[in-house]
């Protein structure tokens, strides 16, 4: 009899399942990627190319994971000061814009040295900051680019870069102002209703 139900089970399953030995279903159809452009840069409008970057726990990060969410990408320099000071907004952001699933991501291009930042910066970054649900990186001056083919054009400390649902750059500029970034923020979310 429980031979005869796992039959009729089986006969009711789509083709592109396959059931185990335990009777377990699972889809076999290849799940389609939504990444569907070939090129990309950091110029305004243009997709963005994917940032596979280190995060501070030492995991590896994979910007194109997170397609079909709103991102904030904040630049900063462990010796910039506003850097520092505006730090926090990240959990207010993500609070605040929580309805749309907002990211906030930082990363740190350079330690007060000038260098690529190590474990020790980013350990005392996080306790200065007092963050907890944005996610911060490591990053070096390798992601600046002047005319935004290969980097970031970073002209001072913090950048913002404002990445819509599809992983268009939105908007970018340099300087904190939480009204403007709440702006470009309120703009791109009702261009994409």
């Amino acid at each position: 009899m429980l031979n005869l139900l796992f039959s009729l089970f089986v006969a009711c399953i789509p083709p592109k399942t396959q059931v185990d030995s335990a009777g377990i279903v699972a889809d076999t159809a290849p799940i389609e990627s939504p990444i569907h452009w070939d090129e990309c840069s950091y110029r305004i409008g243009e997709h963005i190319c994917n940032l596979e970057l280190t995060d501070s726990n030492g995991n590896q990060f994979n910007l194109y994971e997170h397609y079909g969410r709103p991102i904030v990408i904040d630049l900063v320099a462990e010796w910039c000061s506003v850097c520092k000071h505006t730090a926090d907004q990240a959990d207010i952001f993500m609070a605040n814009y929580s309805e749309h699933n907002l990211l906030w991501i930082t990363i740190m291009v350079e330690n007060d040295q000038g260098e690529a930042p190590t474990a020790v910066d980013m350990a005392e970054w996080l306790a200065l900051t007092n963050t907890h649900n944005s996610v911060l990186l490591y990053g070096s001056r390798d992601l600046i680019d002047p005319v935004a083919d290969d980097g970031f054009p970073i002209s001072g400390w913090p950048t913002y870069v404002v990445i819509n649902n599809d992983m268009q750059v939105f908007h970018g500029f340099a300087g904190w102002s939480k009204a403007y970034l709440e702006s470009k923020l309120d703009e791109m979310l009702l261009i994409q209703q």
